[in-house]
């Protein structure tokens, strides 16, 4: 909830920055999914390293700095939820598992923005991203009990590209496509794990429009 509210009020402080220019501004809020990298101890003075998918919400903020020039922010927050439970082969007694993770992000960057039609944008443009998740396995994935993994930490270069539907004067619908090259680093009792990870993530959602057009 902390992350979500310094999101939210780094987005507020870009608005009110972005003011005092004369370009347009846009704020969206809606779904995204992409790829957690993730990673767990086994034990025995090693860390695995593996990927799973996420779920999640984004706050996103474009200030329009020229015409066809604009600086992009992100914050996400992500999410996966697993539960096992025994079937009539399981040995009496046996717990259910369950598999839980969770995330958050944050991206800046600069888009290319036209509009090919009326009330329609397009937009494309790289960026810079930071991110970090966790793990919790209880009873599941071969762990007995409750384990839960230390944070991963991946910097990527993140490129997106999307287009914005405008169905009213100041609200519309956006969707986007998004690709990224990263490295991913994990630590766990004296272990250290470093990977180059790739993925791709989307979103869509609801989009608003404010200042000058």
């Amino acid at each position: 909830m902390k992350r979500l509210l310094t999101a939210f009020a780094t987005v507020c402080l870009l608005g009110w920055t972005g003011s005092a220019q004369a370009g347009q501004q846009m704020v969206s809020i809606g779904f995204m999914h992409g790829t957690a990298d993730l990673a767990a101890n086994d034990g025995a003075g090693f860390n695995a390293a593996y990927d799973h998918s996420e779920l999640g919400g984004r706050l996103e903020y474009w200030n329009m700095l020229r015409e066809h020039y604009a600086v992009n922010f992100q914050a996400n927050v992500g999410f996966f939820s697993e539960t096992d439970k025994p079937g009539t082969g399981a040995s009496p007694g046996d717990p259910e598992g369950k598999y839980t993770q969770s995330s958050w992000s944050v991206r800046l960057g600069g888009d290319r923005v036209y509009s090919p039609l009326e009330n329609t944008k397009v937009f494309f443009g790289p960026g810079i991203e930071f991110w970090s998740g966790k793990a919790k396995f209880e009873d599941i994935g071969g762990f007995s009990g409750t384990y839960e993994t230390e944070s991963v930490k991946r910097f990527s270069l993140h490129g997106h590209v999307g287009s914005i539907m405008m169905l009213g004067e100041s609200w519309g619908l956006t969707g986007q496509l998004g690709h990224r090259i990263g490295v991913a680093t994990y630590e766990e009792q004296g272990a250290k794990s470093t990977w180059w990870p790739s993925s791709i993530d989307g979103a869509m959602g609801l989009i608003f429009s404010f200042g000058v057009k």
